[in-house]
């Protein structure tokens, strides 16, 4: 059976599940449901011309209010497959602007590991592949499909920091490079692209995140405004900065692949190097 746009639509019930559902009175899911703005992504992908796969980049940073411009695009070879390592300084909007970008150059070709809470928008669920982190511990199921989305012939997009900037000493900071794409790299004989995505949060999701270190958390309460901080970006325009290609043969025994991490950390954060926008690396 064909499926209709109503298919589609954000339904913070069925991501909570009948258990935690039943935990959880009904002002905690409904407060749920105006923090990650339900009602506006469904109104979405309701007024959406494409309401389901690659065209919808486009159709929410529209609804959003969100435009972008690239710098860079001449250093790839669109014939070959690569890893794009990008920056993460928002937590959401970089998803969708990634989408835009790899739609125009690639078409639907291409996979975006993301949080739990943007593989739920099932829009675009094609694309993304559900990650909590991109670390060396990881379940058995998550193993099997970050293999099999590295040996695919998309081309894959990882944020190797795992998670969101955060401000520290007054500075937005993004948090140390996992090595996981430089040991994929080498692995599927894939170059490396470095990307490089201006854009900060607001002072608020900054002081949840430090309040969450500072009272040792196991989870950053700032997550709770990420789709705040989407929707907070609309009239915004983002400048995304492609680098060269580095070669997976670059990546030898000189250096570990954390070492080779951060120095593909570094080479990002200079990709931003006059583009008019405030430090976020």
């Amino acid at each position: 059976m064909s499926k209709d746009r109503t298919d589609y639509l954000l339904d913070v019930n069925e991501v909570l599940g009948p258990k935690l559902r039943k935990k959880l009175p009904r002002f905690a899911v409904n407060f749920i449901k105006r923090r990650i703005h339900q009602d506006e992504i469904n109104d979405c992908i309701m007024k959406a011309e494409h309401y389901c796969g690659c065209g919808f980049f486009d159709e929410a940073l529209d609804y959003i209010g969100i435009t972008y411009r690239i710098r860079g695009e001449e250093n790839l070879d669109k014939t070959k497959k690569y890893i794009f390592a990008c920056n993460h300084p928002l937590g959401g909007p970089e998803a969708l602007i990634i989408g835009s970008v790899f739609r125009r150059l690639y078409g639907d070709g291409f996979k975006v590991p993301v949080n739990q809470l943007l593989a739920n928008m099932k829009p675009l669920k094609e694309f993304f592949v559900p990650v909590n982190a991109l670390s060396a511990k990881q379940s058995r199921d998550l193993g099997v499909r970050i293999a099999e989305m590295f040996s695919s012939d998309s081309q894959v997009l990882v944020f190797p920091s795992g998670t969101c900037a955060k401000k520290i000493k007054g500075k937005v900071t993004e948090m140390p490079w996992k090595k996981m794409f430089i040991t994929q790299s080498r692995k599927y004989e894939r170059d490396i692209v470095p990307i490089h995505i201006s854009g900060c949060n607001s002072r608020l999701y900054y002081f949840l995140s430090w309040l969450s270190r500072i009272l040792k958390l196991k989870i950053n309460i700032g997550m709770i405004l990420l789709v705040d901080e989407l929707f907070n970006k609309a009239g915004e325009e983002f400048v995304i900065s492609i680098g060269k290609p580095i070669s997976y043969e670059t990546f030898d025994k000189s250096k570990n692949d954390i070492q080779w991490a951060a120095e593909i950390k570094d080479m990002t954060e200079a990709l931003s190097k006059d583009n008019g926008c405030p430090a976020n690396m």
